[in-house]
């Protein structure tokens, strides 16, 4: 393992954590072929997927943990080699990133190859949920998303191609690094992949949607005892929900009963219970 001391913030070392926020708002453009992870958590993620982490950032008041967040990873990363520790003194971290490191490390990690529909799916004949969303730009939602796609155990997650980028920094913290955990990919060709996950992989599609659909409870026991049991979660924003050609692409169109005077849920929250409901049939 290296570990490195920078005194200042000119140092090349910090050359890919300069001006985090101003990077991360230029999207991929920003940090071509890279990524930022930010707290233990999220780090910790990477370190034990299949992401290469290149480096971590730290104070040098949290030398030993970082090291020992490196040590303990190893015999996971299957002979990939230990990411680079980068200590700093508190005023050259926030000077150089641009905020303070409240959570008081980040690390730099290689983006992955971004995958296809197909090669995200599941073998046919095999059980599997997946997780399908249309065009979520929330930073937080995407996040709260792949968490809910992890807890649930869903074996891809299917964007459309509006969606937020999982592996923005924000993202991938409220994710607490389950989007490093989960395979996803962007769809390039949005109707016709919902098309192929349907017809050709076998899924049967559950849009979540309001008035005049079925109650989620009434569509979990339609499908219970169905073997394969190949389920999709196709989830939409809050307010403006699935578009009519999503919906009409569904197997099924499914609604959470709620009391009245309430019509709707944050679409982390709906997901999360749609993925239960349906993980347990």
């Amino acid at each position: 393992m290296t570990t490195r001391h920078v005194h200042s913030p000119d140092d090349p070392a910090l050359v890919p954590y300069r001006e985090v926020r101003d990077r991360d708002a230029a999207g991929l453009d920003g940090r071509p072929g890279l990524f930022i992870g930010e707290s233990p958590v999220v780090i910790g993620a990477m370190l034990r997927s299949g992401v290469e982490t290149l480096s971590i950032l730290t104070s040098e008041r949290h030398a030993a943990r970082a090291e020992a967040m490196v040590e303990e990873s190893r015999a996971l990363r299957a002979g990939r080699p230990d990411p680079e520790v980068i200590l700093a003194p508190d005023a050259i971290l926030d000077a150089t990133v641009g905020f303070n490191i409240h959570r008081g490390f980040l690390a730099v990690g290689r983006r992955p190859a971004q995958r296809s529909v197909q090669q995200v799916l599941p073998a046919a004949g095999t059980d599997a949920l997946l997780l399908v969303v249309e065009e979520i730009n929330n930073i937080d939602n995407i996040g709260q998303l792949f968490r809910n796609a992890a807890a649930f155990g869903c074996a891809a997650v299917i964007l459309s191609p509006g969606c937020h980028d999982p592996l923005y920094r924000k993202s991938l913290r409220v994710s607490c690094g389950c989007a490093l955990q989960v395979p996803f990919a962007r769809s390039d060709d949005w109707h016709g992949d919902l098309a192929r996950i349907r017809d050709d992989a076998g899924f049967l599609l559950v849009g979540a949607t309001g008035g005049g659909a079925h109650r989620l409870q009434d569509v979990a026991a339609q499908v219970h005892g169905v073997r394969p049991r190949r389920l999709a979660v196709v989830v939409g924003a809050e307010f403006a929900g699935l578009r009519a050609e999503t919906l009409a692409a569904c197997s099924f169109r499914a609604k959470i009963p709620m009391a009245p005077g309430v019509d709707s849920l944050n679409v982390g929250v709906a997901a999360g219970v749609f993925l239960a409901r349906l993980a347990e049939t």
